[in-house]
């Protein structure tokens, strides 16, 4: 079947993606029992199921035969990492209630006019048979539905469920932190990416033989993940076998707790990479270690000659044997690697042996060493080696072929074992982070029975192949200073003060509660744990530039610790008008084990209170500890980060697909409420940027 790129060009109405052709001529295929996919403003929509589960709502594109180099590439947007299936907690009454009530910004009866007027009457029946399933299903039948999203090769065109369901990604829910990034290694997902947020995702599968590599990319600066144009290699898979395959998506539930929120799909590619068709793909460093005689007298695949410490390895058909007190052989690609992976046999009888990474001299090295009962983390420092961590009792599958990786990103180190995490999990060191050798290491006795096959190194990035016709993601900065304020003046009410730079006056918008100068170089909202906020206020300044705005404020959290009844509610506002603005808040509080970062919209008239979008940044916000929120929003497009870190980013209209874009004539400071109210938040330092021209 050929290779193709799925643009998503063309607009189609929900219900009739499934079953028609992109502009190649590619059917695409899948399944759509609800009607919940279509393309609208260049990207593929999923909305929300009524029903969760897999096996209902994806999108694939026809049979391929399995070939090394065969590449499936998406770029996407999840609508929430963190999406599951759980009850709502409330009747269906209470829900319509707060529906109805909404942020409390206005009176109820103003809400349901507005709505009447302009809201969206057929999503609001269709979230209301959500509601009512999420609440009769999860009680009677508990679904345990974490797993949100999949997308890579199938082993058929309509899989329903992601484990052993070929080489595929899978974002599972993991409440506080967000989402945790698997892949399918070894038939089980292997989680290698924590608290992913919600930005968009490249995820990229290159086939092998048998299995395939997972590589993946985010915007600049994401946690975790480098920014496009680089990919970060993630796993590798050396048991899948499936044939034939099939590339495609796959989204089991949508939103949490009963919020709504869509996956936008910006592009979808099926290439062959001859470049990446050998065995060992994008590996800086890599050797077979089959056949016979030393092995200082053969090179490696990739990464040059072995250097010998302490004694040799013989390769021994499929492996090595160990011939010294101490063997240690190494190569050099000059760059720090990022995943290691081997096959490791596991006999009776085996001596300890292993791999060895970060190696900068004999002294100073990091080894994975396995014996058939335990596997040891050792790091040799200075001279002295040092336990790090014991895995006494390994799987009592561990035999002759045993696929071991290491995920190293220069400041954790994560360990797995036939697609199982050793150790507990990712383990935090970066000592030796910068150092380039890699290689292997075995003790004194020879046995036949231990080997070690296909070694490959990775580094830690690398280019984006360019056959990949992957889109560049929204990025847009200010770069030109426009409105300052430090805040320093005498205590007192923030009204009518004028900004330092911009000669800007502060007004409150809407609200009845104050913020205050402190008289310290900051504005405190005037608010405690007995008397919260009363509600959302803000306050703003005008704004010239309506198409663009990049706006960045520190804020302090109330309080000290978890239990003090403190809670953080604000942030920053984006205003066209009274009836169009965006508002993006902190939300903290002690009955939640983390921190979000939510988003509120008012457009045409009508906020609807389950259409907010958020992400769950776990430790990143903390009680009285300073963060800067930093946004940029361009009237559709914004993107929140959070100490120049991005943590959400969201179209308008991704939530209302009718919307245009807005003109910004004000941005300022906001103390929301998102179910409590702000009690004592402090800001400092507020700036924002214009854009001096468009590129």
């Amino acid at each position: 079947m050929q290779c193709f790129t799925d643009h998503f060009r063309r607009d189609r109405p929900q219900g009739k993606v499934v079953g028609g052709v992109n502009e190649d001529g590619i059917k695409r295929q899948g399944v759509d029992v609800e009607k919940v996919i279509g393309i609208d403003h260049g990207a593929l929509r999923i909305r929300p199921l009524v029903g969760a589960g897999w096996g209902r709502c994806g999108l694939v594109y026809g049979q391929y035969e399995r070939e090394s180099g065969l590449t499936f590439a998406v770029c996407a947007l999840n609508g929430h990492n963190t999406s599951q299936a759980e009850h709502l907690g409330q009747s269906l009454v209470r829900r319509l209630g707060r529906w109805a009530k909404g942020s409390e910004a206005h009176s109820m009866m103003h809400n349901l006019f507005a709505w009447l007027r302009h809201g969206n009457k057929r999503q609001l029946a269709r979230e209301i048979r959500r509601w009512i399933w999420l609440n009769r299903q999860a009680p009677q039948n508990p679904l345990e539905l974490d797993e949100n999203l999949m997308l890579g090769w199938f082993d058929g065109p309509v899989p329903l469920d992601y484990r052993g369901a070929g080489n595929c990604f899978v974002m599972h829910a993991s409440g506080p932190e967000n989402g945790e990034l698997w892949m399918n290694a070894c038939k089980a997902p292997l989680p290698a990416l924590r608290s992913v947020q919600n930005l968009p995702i490249y995820y990229i599968v290159v086939l092998r033989e048998c299995g395939a590599a997972y590589y993946a990319a985010s915007m600049p600066q994401a946690r975790g993940l480098p920014g496009f144009p680089m990919m970060r290699p993630l796993a590798i898979d050396a048991v899948c076998e499936a044939n034939p395959v099939y590339p495609g998506l796959y989204q089991s539930v949508l939103g949490q707790i009963g919020f709504r929120v869509d996956t936008r799909v910006y592009r979808t590619q099926v290439a062959r990479l001859p470049e990446l068709a050998q065995w060992f793909g994008t590996a800086h460093a890599a050797a077979m270690l089959q056949g016979r005689g030393q092995i200082a007298d053969v090179s490696a695949e990739v990464g040059g000659d072995w250097t010998v410490y302490d004694g040799s390895l013989l390769p021994e058909m499929n492996g090595e044997q160990t011939a010294a007190a101490e063997n240690l052989v190494m190569l050099d690609p000059g760059v720090a690697t990022g995943l290691l992976h081997a096959v490791v046999g596991l006999e009776p009888g085996s001596p300890a042996a292993g791999l060895a990474w970060r190696f900068q001299d004999c002294r100073n090295h990091w080894r994975l060493v396995f014996s058939r009962n335990a596997c040891r983390l050792m790091l040799v420092y200075q001279g002295r080696s040092h336990e790090v961590a014991v895995e006494s009792k390994l799987s009592s599958s561990a035999a002759k072929n045993n696929s071991v990786q290491i995920l190293d990103d220069g400041l954790t180190l994560q360990f797995s074992l036939n697609g199982q995490l050793l150790f507990g999990g990712s383990i935090a060191d970066d000592r030796l982070a910068e150092s380039t050798g890699v290689g292997l290491i075995a003790g004194e006795t020879v046995a036949e029975e231990f080997c070690i096959s296909h070694f490959e190194a990775h580094p830690r990035e690398l280019p984006i192949p360019p056959a990949l016709d992957l889109p560049s993601p929204w990025c847009k900065n200010g770069d030109s200073p426009a409105v300052a304020d430090g805040f320093v003046a005498p205590a007192g009410p923030l009204e009518a003060r004028k900004t330092n730079l911009g000669n800007r006056s502060w007004r409150r918008q809407i609200g009845d509660g104050f913020f205050d100068l402190t008289g310290q170089g900051s504005v405190r909202v005037r608010a405690g744990v007995d008397k919260p906020n009363p509600g959302r206020t803000v306050y703003l300044v005008d704004w010239n530039q309506p198409e663009f705005a990049d706006v960045a404020v520190t804020l302090t959290p109330p309080g000290k610790r978890r239990g003090e009844g403190e809670r953080c509610r604000s942030g920053l506002a984006f205003w066209q008008d009274e009836d169009n603005h965006i508002l993006i808040n902190t939300w903290l509080d002690d009955g939640y084990g983390g921190a979000s970062i939510s988003s509120f919209f008012r457009l045409n008239g009508v906020e609807e209170l389950y259409d907010a979008v958020w992400t769950n940044v776990g430790d990143r916000v903390v009680w009285g500890q300073q963060f800067r929120m930093r946004v940029a929003f361009d009237g559709m497009c914004y993107l929140v980060s959070v100490n120049d870190e991005p943590v959400l980013f969201r179209a308008l209209s991704d939530v209302r697909p009718e919307t245009v874009p807005l003109k910004i004539r004000g941005v300022g400071l906001l103390a929301n409420w998102e179910w409590g109210n702000d009690t004592g938040t402090v800001f400092e330092d507020f700036k924002a940027l214009a854009r001096s021209s468009t590129p």
